[in-house]
């Protein structure tokens, strides 16, 4: 908890806030969510994926390991957002289990997203998307597909009392893989964004498993870092360049 204070801390001097996912996209943590990207605006970035975060699939001698996640994404339009990603994955070199180990392959995926409904003053913004959605399943060449997964979500702000803007976030999720199920079903959480600093957002989610905390912030509109705890415990993290396209 410590840790996460000062992770905290630092989001809030370093001002502004936003959204980022691990792929590139709008979401919580580990949760899609309804929100969207301003139009014209890409994403490069990378994110520290702790191995609890991990597929199960993605081990190397039996073992689950931490990676790096590195990504691709753009926002033509207000209503949709496409991305490209990969994480890195540890093989023996050259696939000899007597060479050394290291980030020696990628699991690549794509990602689609699409806002039919935006949010009104009434009603919540709607969109549904997939990620790794494209290419070969279980009984594929590559049996990978470690990241698929579909979803449709709900977002709705609320302002509180002039001093707080709440976000409310639910997903219904299904997941490609079984070995990825823990994460099926009904996921999602809460953002809060002081009015004082509008731009911070302090994150709490149930991505379908565990509880997870964090932040996210802007720096001077081109630089977006986000920090997170999984389970309370394992820190998650990554930075990405925003730019402006249009």
């Amino acid at each position: 908890m410590k840790r996460l204070l000062i992770l905290l801390y630092i989001c809030s001097m370093l001002m502004g806030a936003n959204a980022q996912q691990y792929i590139g996209s709008q979401g919580l943590i580990h949760v899609p969510t309804a929100e969207m990207d301003t139009a014209g605006v890409a994403r490069i970035g990378a994110h520290f994926i702790p191995k609890v975060m991990m597929p199960d699939k993605m081990k190397i001698d039996g073992e689950k390991f931490d990676s790096w996640t590195n990504y691709l994404s753009i926002t033509p339009f207000r209503w949709i957002n496409i991305g490209y990603g990969y994480t890195l994955w540890k093989f023996h070199k050259n696939k000899d289990p007597k060479r050394e180990v290291g980030f020696y392959a990628k699991d690549r995926y794509f990602s689609l997203r699409l806002q039919p409904i935006q949010e009104g003053k009434y009603w919540p913004a709607v969109a549904v998307g997939s990620n790794d959605i494209w290419g070969s399943g279980e009984e594929g060449e590559s049996k990978s597909n470690f990241y698929r997964n579909y979803y449709a979500a709900l977002s709705k702000h609320f302002d509180l009392w002039g001093i707080v803007r709440l976000g409310t976030h639910l997903t219904y999720r299904e997941w490609k893989l079984n070995i990825n199920n823990k994460w099926n079903g009904l996921v999602g959480g809460l953002t809060l964004s002081p009015t004082l600093l509008p731009e911070l957002r302090l994150i709490g989610e149930y991505d379908g498993k565990d509880v997870n905390i964090g932040a996210d912030c802007t720096i001077y509109h081109y630089f977006q870092v986000q920090a997170s705890m999984q389970q309370g415990k394992y820190f998650c993290g990554g930075l990405c360049l925003l730019i402006p396209l249009l």
